[in-house]
């Protein structure tokens, strides 16, 4: 059963995503769940409080994710293909915190201290991911440990503001945007497929 708590985190999720986070107030997320705001307040004092705690929702999400990953002793190309569309889905779902990061940021400095935390983590999750790819003979074992490094970071640039390019180039809504996006963010990993890696994604491109 779905709790007040959720309930409200899912109308503020909703209002966020369509008119983003200046005009919505704790009266509005009130009105769309038919409360009074003082009922909300009860629950959370403000907005920046609700936007916390979905970025904290993000990060579990990804952090699931990962960990899906790390279980895993073999990864197929197929299964690395879906596993970066499903981080992209993870970042639509929550879209209004990309396409307004550096506002969202500023109004809740606690965010940002939360996303920095995630480096060190989060490279050595991608490495070993990329380790297993090696082993599996999809990706190259001729890359040298600082370009690896470096394409953690390019990943970074790409899924957290792919959807800015989106809002203001392509238009794309649900699962069109998703799957848009989770193929040019899976393409910058072609220099780096073996040519049993490229033949696969080449099968993959044709098909779809």
């Amino acid at each position: 059963m779905i709790d007040t708590k959720e309930k409200i985190r899912n109308a503020a999720l909703k209002l966020f995503n369509e008119q983003g986070i200046d005009t919505i107030t704790i009266r509005h997320i009130a009105k769309e769940l038919d409360i009074s705001h003082g009922n909300l307040q009860y629950h959370y004092k403000n907005t920046n409080e609700i936007i916390l705690v979905l970025f904290k929702e993000l990060n579990e999400g990804f952090s699931r994710l990962f960990a899906q990953q790390e279980n895993m002793e073999h990864i197929t190309f197929h299964h690395f293909r879906t596993w970066v569309e499903v981080l992209i889905e993870q970042i639509w779902h929550y879209r209004f915190i990309f396409l307004q990061f550096v506002e969202v940021t500023r109004r809740v400095p606690e965010v940002k201290i939360f996303y920095n935390s995630w480096d060190k983590s989060r490279e050595e999750q991608l490495l070993l991911v990329f380790n297993t790819l090696i082993k599996e003979g999809i990706f190259r074992d001729d890359i040298p440990p600082y370009i690896w490094k470096n394409l953690v970071t390019q990943q970074y640039i790409m899924a957290d503001f792919a959807l800015s390019h989106n809002e203001i180039k392509m238009g794309l809504k649900g699962k069109k945007a998703v799957q848009y996006y989770g193929q040019v963010l899976f393409n910058q990993f072609y220099p780096y497929l073996t040519a049993k890696g490229r033949q696969q994604a080449d099968e993959h491109q044709t098909a779809n």
